[in-house]
């Protein structure tokens, strides 16, 4: 049984979109199980067009074209078996529905996504 990743994304900064996109695409590829739960505003990325609330600060403006746009991050964990889940109590509360998220974004409840993340080695909240 492969290792296991939980991410938990309740924001849609720069920050909280970066980070977690680039430690599941890393984690994927050891061969890590990652899903990253998204709610709150954290729904915002999950969207088509990413509703990133902000701008990146420090050095990592500096090299433009170094870091990779978000689409492609996001594009990258997909495509590498990353699992994407909004929480389906979120998306009621802000009257969203599935059809307002990217294609392949899983919908759960806390408890589902609790109980992945109970059996993960790697726990990180992003809030």
């Amino acid at each position: 049984m492969s290792k296991r990743m939980a991410l938990l994304i309740t924001r849609a900064t720069p920050e909280a979109a970066y980070a977690p996109w680039m430690m599941a695409a890393t984690a994927a590829a050891m061969g890590f199980e990652c899903k990253l739960f998204y709610a709150f505003s954290g729904l915002d990325l999950l969207r088509e067009q990413p509703l990133i609330h902000g701008q990146l600060h420090g050095e990592i403006n500096v090299l433009p074209g170094a870091m990779p746009e978000p689409l492609a991050l996001r594009s990258m964990c997909i495509e590498s078996g990353v699992s994407l889940v909004a929480c389906s109590a979120s998306l009621a509360a802000q009257g969203l529905t599935q059809n307002d998220v990217v294609a392949g974004v899983e919908l759960a409840g806390m408890a589902s996504w609790l109980a992945f993340a109970a059996g993960a080695e790697v726990q990180l909240s992003f809030a």
